[in-house]
């Protein structure tokens, strides 16, 4: 059976329809806040740095491998439209959108037509994968990485690759790696697709332009103190990298690659259809574009290379030239089966599920900020505290200092009372307020819920959800 073109539109419509609703109260993560509050010091003071994380790394002082356009995005939102959890949730939106914009473009110029039946079929994957939608009102810097990424890869695909298209695609890469040093992989796929084409003037050109745009990532380390040593100091113990250090580790991320995309069902659905339509139409590969070939091999070839931490997370980086790569393969010679149909209906299954579970999620609990706004009058406002990551959105000038859980876990050692180890942590560093969220994301060093008191706190207040211990 053909589903019509008029069929698509209205599936479509009701993907929107769902895609849209999950941005009402959208329930934030810690990276809403943790990039968020870079931002905020970046808008406030001029410099990225990091209260929540204090004692880390000089990260209070400054933070210089950070994820700088993209941040310094953030601190223009923040700046024109005000300290709000959706404001920075929206750079997630605007990645989103503009991924949206360039793979129509990509298939305008193949289908020469802007309502035709394969570009409502990509979009209507799009709009029922659950990661995509999950990603594109958060905010982290991978969208805006594969919106730029792609970007630069579709100056690079033409058939006349002009100096003015290999200097934009240049700046594009450049500007990838602006937001987020795996950016990097975009300058390397770019110049070896290049290379490969023999088009060495327009390479020339393209590792200029994003050589030049690149170094502007160096710009706060060459003003800083001693900046290129606390730069290092800061890149090789970062927490989030440290341990894939070292050949052992570099090799077990190496081996262990392609969870990157079987790492949830979210993930797994996109590329199983993919695998799915390279493994039935094998026969058909060398009719794809090459530019696209040779860019998404590369592409592939440097993260697996680079990168210290095969997540999931970073998946979307690829996900536009997944994307197009499952439109050219069932274009080369169009089918249909019950494999296929399988494959997309679990496809759909996983996606539209998941779309309903971040509805219900939203709408099934307290939308946090009005949650900690009605916490105000239980919490001392000219305190110090501990608190979760997400307590930052209304709430974060509301108090002299703030730590978060996160910090406590880095700084943390093994015990067999670690509530209290924790609340002597906090009482060293002046705490004057702990703050317990058991219901979003209870923490392994909580107290058993309604403990009345810790070393140097007294519970104040407790609704089964929240406690919050100020200091005796």
């Amino acid at each position: 059976m053909t589903v019509s073109k008029k069929q698509l539109s209205i599936l479509l419509s009701i993907l929107v329809l769902l895609t849209t609703l999950t941005y009402y109260h959208r329930t934030p993560t810690g990276d809403d806040a943790w990039f968020a509050e870079q931002s905020y010091w970046l808008q406030k003071d001029g410099i990225i740095r990091s209260e929540f994380f204090s004692g880390i790394l000089g990260w209070e002082k400054q933070l210089l491998v950070s994820h700088k356009l993209f941040l310094v995005f953030g601190a223009g939102l923040i700046k024109v439209f005000g300290f709000q959890l959706p404001t920075v949730q929206f750079i997630g939106l605007v990645s989103f959108v503009a991924i949206i914009a360039e793979i129509i473009v990509y298939l305008y110029k193949k289908e020469q037509s802007a309502t035709s039946r394969n570009i409502l079929i990509i979009l209507v994957l799009i709009f029922s994968n659950r990661l995509l939608i999950k990603m594109s009102f958060e905010n982290r810097p991978e969208l805006m990485l594969a919106a730029l990424g792609f970007g630069s890869f579709l100056c690079l695909q033409t058939k006349s690759v002009t100096v003015s298209k290999s200097l934009l695609a240049g700046v594009l890469a450049g500007m990838a790696m602006l937001c987020h040093l795996n950016g990097i992989i975009y300058l390397i796929a770019g110049l070896g697709t290049l290379l490969y084409f023999h088009q060495y003037k327009n390479a020339s050109y393209f590792a200029l332009a994003g050589g030049l745009t690149g170094l502007v990532y160096f710009s706060d380390i060459l003003v800083a103190e001693n900046g290129f040593s606390t730069w290092y100091y800061q890149f090789r113990n970062d927490p989030a990298t440290q341990n894939a250090f070292g050949w052992r580790s570099k090799l077990l991320v190496l081996l262990t690659f392609p969870k990157l995309f079987f790492e949830s069902p979210e993930q797994a659905s996109l590329s199983l259809l993919l695998a799915f339509l390279i493994g039935h139409q094998r026969a058909y590969l060398k009719q794809l574009p090459t530019a696209l070939s040779v860019y998404s091999i590369l592409l592939i070839t440097s993260f697996w290379l680079l990168t210290k931490h095969g997540s999931g997370t970073y998946m979307p980086l690829f996900m536009p030239f997944m994307l197009v790569l499952i439109y050219e393969l069932y274009r080369s010679k169009p089918f249909k089966n019950w494999a296929l149909a399988g494959v997309l209906a679990t496809y759909f299954i996983i996606g539209i599920y998941g779309t309903i579970e971040i509805i219900h999620e939203n709408f099934s609990t307290d939308y946090l900020p009005v949650s900690y706004h009605k916490l105000r009058e239980h919490i001392p406002a000219d305190k110090k505290g501990l608190v979760p990551l997400t307590y930052f959105f209304n709430e974060y000038e509301r108090h002299p200092f703030l730590l978060s859980h996160e910090n406590y876990k880095y700084h943390s050692t093994p015990t067999n009372n670690p509530s209290a180890h924790m609340a002597n942590w906090a009482h060293q560093r002046g705490a004057g307020f702990i703050l317990m969220d058991y219901q979003y994301r209870s923490e392994d060093f909580y107290p058993k819920p309604g403990t009345v008191t810790l070393p140097f706190y007294k519970l104040t207040y407790f609704d089964g959800r929240f406690a919050i211990y100020t200091s005796s």
